[in-house]
């Protein structure tokens, strides 16, 4: 009797997400809105995602590759939108990111290294915190020209959840096919991201375990350990560092899209800009002409100079050009879920008209 009631508790998890999911009487827009607004859910758990792009291993692009091109693991306790913890896990570590309301901490357990990161980068390479279900859910929710539509229910870490599908109003600006969410239908939390893209599923993030009560304070306040090397860092990848130092003002529109981000003025500008709405949009990160020039060999690999490489896979497509001539010496990341002519009209609009100049000093 000890043993089958030992085997019957173990067996209570595996039994719960096997239990059938009730479908939701809510409406597709409804259940958007509720994600929208999710933010402000308090929640802890463990969560998983897996991509299937392969990215070319550059420096310059970090984590990225591995993130988008295999598993990762995570726990993640969540406060406020200020106030949050996530743990991504590997075999030789862990890397915390701890955000609180005067910036971010970054702890590689496997290094002992610290990064502080003052305030919140309007501008950055994605990190692990970015692909948590809830976090890539509410923002793709958040995309401009979409239609929602309700699909099936699902158990996702146990609960039922309602299913909602959004596409793009305009399916020939992007190469995003569908994003599905599953939500826990009380408090709008995504608990299961899918992206797909080239007919299969690209992306898909989710929560294994989940509990709905806010953390204690603690769980989400870093400490220095003392034998930790700090660093301090205002720009710590090449998209933060471009959008502080270009030192010139992308322009408008490119290849026929506006610019989606606000174009400051002189002291306001940004050095990165965002180019079209919802699933369909494009980001221009400006390079100096030798980090260009080190990039195009890394992805070009045949001894020759060339002047732009391509990267394309189903969701993603990107380019990196640089001027011919060095008076000028500039060069573009430009990066995005569009096709890949329109990247290339960029380019060409970008080299055959450069931005003006600014002092940014």
């Amino acid at each position: 009797m000890v043993v089958a009631l030992a085997a019957g508790l173990f067996a209570l998890p595996a039994l719960a997400g096997a239990l059938p999911a009730h479908s939701n009487g809510e409406d597709a827009a409804s259940l958007v809105a509720k994600v929208r607004r999710s933010g402000s859910v308090a929640w802890s758990g463990y969560g998983e995602s897996r991509g299937s792009l392969v990215l070319p291993d550059v420096s310059q692009l970090g984590s990225l590759p591995a993130l988008v091109g295999g598993t990762q693991r995570t726990r993640a306790w969540w406060r406020t939108a200020q106030d949050w913890r996530v743990d991504a896990l590997s075999l030789v570590g862990e890397t915390d990111t701890t955000h609180d309301q005067f910036g971010m901490w970054t702890w590689v357990s496997a290094d002992r290294r610290a990064t502080r990161v003052n305030g919140d980068l309007p501008v950055r390479l994605p990190v692990a915190d970015d692909l948590l279900a809830p976090v890539l859910g509410r923002r793709l929710a958040g995309s401009a020209d979409v239609t929602a539509t309700r699909i099936g229910a699902r158990r996702v870490a146990g609960r039922s959840t309602a299913g909602v599908r959004l596409v793009a109003t305009r399916a020939a600006s992007t190469t995003v096919q569908s994003v599905e969410l599953w939500v826990e239908p009380s408090s709008g939390l995504v608990l299961e991201t899918v992206l797909r893209a080239g007919g299969s599923v690209v992306l898909d993030a989710l929560l294994l375990d989940l509990e709905l009560t806010r953390p204690a304070p603690g769980v989400t306040r870093f400490v220095l350990p003392a034998d930790a090397q700090y660093v301090s860092a205002d720009a710590p990848d090449l998209a933060s560092q471009a959008d502080r130092f270009a030192p010139f003002v992308l322009p408008a529109s490119l290849a026929g899209v506006r610019r989606s981000d606000q174009v400051g003025a002189f002291h306001g500008v940004t050095g990165v800009a965002t180019y079209g709405e919802g699933l369909g949009s494009f980001a221009v990160v400006p390079l100096p002409r030798r980090t260009a020039r080190d990039v195009i060999a890394k992805l070009v690999r045949t001894g020759t100079v060339a002047d732009r490489a391509t990267v394309s896979t189903p969701l993603v497509n990107g380019l990196v050009g640089r001027s011919s001539g060095r008076e000028d010496g500039r060069g573009y990341l430009i990066v995005g879920t569009v096709p890949a002519h329109v990247l290339g009209a960029a380019l060409v609009q970008l080299l055959a008209d450069p931005p003006p100049r600014v002092d940014r000093s």
